[in-house]
């Protein structure tokens, strides 16, 4: 099969202006990381005909699809090659792809990168004798591993989470639970809710986030078209937006938030499903705050998924 290098390279002798790395080829394809070696029928399988390519990380672009990528190994060199071995620099090289994936650095582009975060995970597993030093290296205050929230952005699947999860455990960052748990008890500047009767010519959107079966979204879907509203998609529907950086990183929690629920507002949304309890608790007690980080007002009705079937059909869950 021809592979994607093959037609950056045709558009290069069309384009003289065209750019692209001749080595360590990666970028973007509908924002999803691929390689050069890539095949077009597997990327036309998954994502279809209509296909967007953007540079790996778009703000450090120099040149058409060619990025700056001196922090690769600046990061390296400076957090964890003093401790390493030539095994474990051979394994961070082929993480590559996945430092530029991370989805951290669309909020903060001083972040350390998801790669390093998995070197450190096997060095202290292969029984490095400098764990205290990694874990040190790993938990810079504003750019280490509280702002992580992984996902996988590759074209190939590759899901991190755990491995991401136990090394905060290992050092100490908190997990979102507690936050949830003092939620009753807060008595922040909350937003007051809109109250619903139906939402029979509104503009609702859904809020998936991870790990939620297609066919919910489809059925969702379906009732709200049923009540005759309007269904809007937006991009970050089924992106992580801060739950589990509440209690670690409130800042980039409330940009992730915020930027998610004005994505559904500028996509034409008034009412917001969160098909998720724990994600509608979390939104709706940081609305404030996300407003707040964002500079701009978000005026967009949350609900709950059981709040949407009393609208739509009166029966509840």
């Amino acid at each position: 099969g021809i592979k994607l290098k093959e037609i950056l390279k045709m558009i290069k002798e069309k384009n003289r202006d065209f750019s692209y790395p001749q080595k360590d080829l990666i970028f973007r394809v509908n924002d999803l990381m691929v390689t050069g070696e890539e095949e077009i029928s597997t990327i036309v399988d998954r994502l279809g005909t209509e296909l967007t390519i953007d540079p790996a990380l778009k703000y450090r672009s120099d040149n058409g699809l060619i990025i700056n990528n001196r922090d690769f190994m600046h990061q390296f060199r400076h957090l964890l090659g003093h401790y390493s071995t030539k095994e474990d620099l051979a394994y961070y090289m082929t993480l590559y792809p996945l430092h530029y994936a991370s989805e951290t650095f669309n909020y903060n582009h001083k972040y350390i990168g998801d790669a390093i975060l998995l070197l450190a995970s096997k060095m202290i597993a292969d029984g490095n004798v400098h764990k205290k030093e990694i874990l040190s290296a790993i938990s810079d205050e504003f750019d280490g591993i509280s702002c992580c929230e992984y996902e996988n952005n590759l074209f190939v699947k590759e899901d991190y989470t755990e491995t991401i999860a136990k090394l905060k455990e290992m050092v100490g960052v908190k997990r979102e639970k507690t936050f949830i748990d003092k939620i009753s008890a807060l008595t922040l500047a909350k937003k007051e809710s809109v109250k619903l009767d139906s939402i029979t010519g509104q503009a609702v959107a859904i809020y998936a986030g991870d790990a939620l079966s297609a066919q919910l979204v489809e059925e969702t879907k379906k009732a709200i078209i049923n009540s005759d509203a309007k269904f809007v998609e937006f991009a970050m529907s089924t992106k992580l937006a801060g739950q589990t950086l509440v209690d670690s990183n409130y800042e980039i929690a409330y940009r992730k938030a915020g930027t998610m629920m004005l994505d559904a507002l500028d996509s034409g949304a008034n009412i917001l499903v969160c098909l998720k309890d724990e994600d509608l608790t979390i939104f709706k007690s940081i609305v404030a705050e996300a407003e707040r980080t964002m500079g701009r007002d978000i005026d967009i009705a949350l609900i709950s998924f059981v709040e949407l079937q009393e609208l739509t059909t009166g029966v509840t869950a």
